[in-house]
C-alpha cells in the first residue's frame, strides 16, 4: 500500500513538474517574440524612449501641415516630449531624436519651418535632387524667386497653399535645398536668411 501511494504521489509530482515546464516554455516563447510583432503604438513608444529612428512611410513625407504627427505651430515643449528634440553643442540646428531627414526651425517657441533632406519628399515626390522641371510640372501655381544682384543665394521656387508654403532652392537644373513651413517664414528665409545657418 505504501509503495502504491508513493508511486501515485511521484506520478502527481512528475505531472506537475511537466505542466510547469510546458507553461514556462510557452511563456518564454511569448516573451521572446520578435520586436516587429509588437503593436505599432508599442514600437513607436519604445523607439522614442530609445531615441531610435522610426521607419514609418509617413516620416518621409513633408506636407504643408508638417511631417508625420509633427505640425507647424507645435511648441518646443510638445515636440521635445513627443520626439526627443535635442541640440548638440556647436550644432546649428536642433534635431529630432526619432526622426531623420528634417531639421526644425522655431520662432517664438513654435515650429515654423522644416528643412527637408532626401529621402524626405513632398507628396508629389519632390525632394533634394529632383529636377527643376519636375517641380514645375508638379506645381502649376509656383512662384519663381530670383536672388538679389550680387547675392550668392540660389534661385528659388515657392509654392503656397493657404498660410503654408514649400521653397525649393535650385541651381537652375536640380533642387539643392527644400524647406516647408509657414509662408511668411518661408519668404523671410529667402529674403532675410531667417532660420538659415
Amino acid at each position: 500500500m505504501t509503495h502504491r501511494a508513493t508511486a501515485i504521489a511521484a506520478t502527481i509530482v512528475v505531472g506537475c513538474l511537466a505542466a510547469a515546464t510546458v507553461f514556462a516554455g510557452v511563456r518564454l516563447l511569448r516573451d521572446d517574440r520578435p520586436a516587429d510583432s509588437a503593436t505599432p503604438d508599442a514600437r513607436a513608444v519604445e523607439q522614442v524612449a530609445n531615441n531610435a529612428p522610426r521607419t514609418s512611410g509617413s516620416d518621409d513625407i513633408v506636407t504643408f501641415a508638417g511631417i508625420a504627427d509633427i505640425k507647424f505651430g507645435d511648441t518646443v515643449a510638445e515636440v521635445t516630449a513627443e520626439h526627443g528634440l535635442t541640440k548638440h553643442q556647436g550644432a546649428c540646428v536642433m534635431q529630432f531624436g526619432d526622426l531623420t531627414g528634417v531639421d526644425p526651425v522655431f520662432a517664438q517657441d513654435r515650429l515654423v519651418l522644416l528643412w527637408a533632406h532626401a529621402p524626405v519628399r513632398t507628396p508629389e515626390g519632390i525632394s533634394e535632387g529632383s529636377s527643376v522641371e519636375a517641380v514645375r510640372q508638379a506645381y502649376s501655381d509656383e512662384v519663381e524667386l530670383t536672388p538679389p544682384a550680387g547675392s550668392h543665394a540660389y534661385p528659388g521656387i515657392m509654392v503656397r497653399q493657404g498660410d503654408a508654403a514649400y521653397l525649393f532652392l535650385h541651381d537652375g537644373t536640380t533642387v539643392r535645398k527644400e524647406v516647408a513651413g509657414y509662408a511668411d517664414y518661408v519668404q523671410r528665409l529667402y529674403t532675410d536668411g531667417f532660420g538659415a545657418c
